[in-house]
């Protein structure tokens, strides 16, 4: 079956130890990519997941230079959710509270139990308790039953319903299996990465991107031959184009705007994050790109030190 659903989330930071401190070491995820913007290699890149990256696991932190807080909106991600046992959301507010972030219980429009905070850029993040078959990640100062699994979904705020509503159906994959108090869900299966919320708001302005904000949203695609045929469903029915192709290394993508205004990608599964590391030793050294390396010294000497 071809690969469906979300395959990363990329944040926009102001401090990447800051980012670090709270997606590491508060929430427990493991590193497994560290290098840089390849369009600013003066700013770091780090991606963070499950133990190998796994497609509908990651989220990823763009830093930015002297970046302005972001404003939330129409045509914005407004909340990113992530996966966690059934019953632990009580243990979960134990540990954010004693890390000092500030948390509150909630229920989505569609019936789940959640738990609501913000990254230390102030980026929108839940933890939903959802049932995942694979068993939780455990890494340091994590256990079983208090462990990410993986990211839920995203919320988008949006105006009204448009012809994003269709290109989640009809290009990616996903089906309206709810609509409740304004919200429309949409679930491509019930893994990681699996599901997708439009909150229709209205007339209402603009977000604005900047530290707190998701830059883009990335649709997972098996490979080029699969992405080829979403791109040309994009652009024969919809009459979208999309950018030229990103080669990442770990995956290559394209990019277009949505009709409801938030950025999308579809990204590859392949070759992942273990193509210049060892599975063990993801996100322990710096990777740069083969057209970067000449820079490493370079580079290294303007990056901070991030161990």
């Amino acid at each position: 079956m071809n690969a469906r659903g979300l395959h990363h989330v990329t944040a926009i930071i102001g401090d990447v130890h800051r980012a670090a401190d709270f997606y590491a070491g508060v929430l427990g995820l493991k590193r497994v990519k560290k290098t840089v913007c390849y369009d600013d290699p003066g700013s770091y890149h780090v991606y963070y997941g499950d133990d190998v990256g796994n497609p509908g696991a990651v989220i990823s932190t763009l830093a930015w230079n002297c970046v302005t807080p972001g404003l939330s909106g129409v045509g914005e991600v407004v909340q990113t959710a992530f996966r966690v046992a059934p019953d632990s959301l009580d243990g979960w507010v134990d540990r954010l509270n004693s890390s000092g972030v500030p948390n509150r219980l909630d229920v989505s429009p569609f019936g789940e139990r959640m738990l609501c905070f913000s990254d230390p850029d102030g980026t929108a993040l839940s933890l939903v308790e959802a049932w995942e078959k694979q068993p939780a990640r455990n890494g340091q100062d994590s256990t079983a039953d208090r462990a990410l699994r993986g990211l839920h979904g995203v919320t988008l705020s949006v105006r009204e319903e448009d012809e994003t509503i269709d290109i989640l159906q009809k290009v990616f994959d996903f089906q309206l299996v709810s609509q409740r108090n304004g919200a429309m869900r949409f679930v491509a299966h019930d893994g990681p990465g699996g599901t997708i919320t439009l909150r229709m708001i209205g007339k209402s302005s603009r977000g604005r991107l900047g530290g707190g904000t998701i830059r883009h949203v990335a649709f997972r695609a098996s490979n080029l031959d699969h992405r080829s045929e979403m791109v040309e469903k994009l652009r024969s029915v919809y009459g979208i184009v999309v950018s030229e192709p990103i080669e990442r290394t770990y995956l290559n993508a394209v990019g277009f705007r949505a009709p409801c205004g938030v950025l999308f990608e579809i990204a590859t599964d392949v070759p992942g994050f273990a193509v210049d590391e060892a599975p063990e030793r993801l996100g322990e050294q710096l990777q740069l790109p083969s057209f970067l390396e000449e820079r490493r010294a370079e580079l290294a000497a303007i990056l901070p030190p991030l161990a």
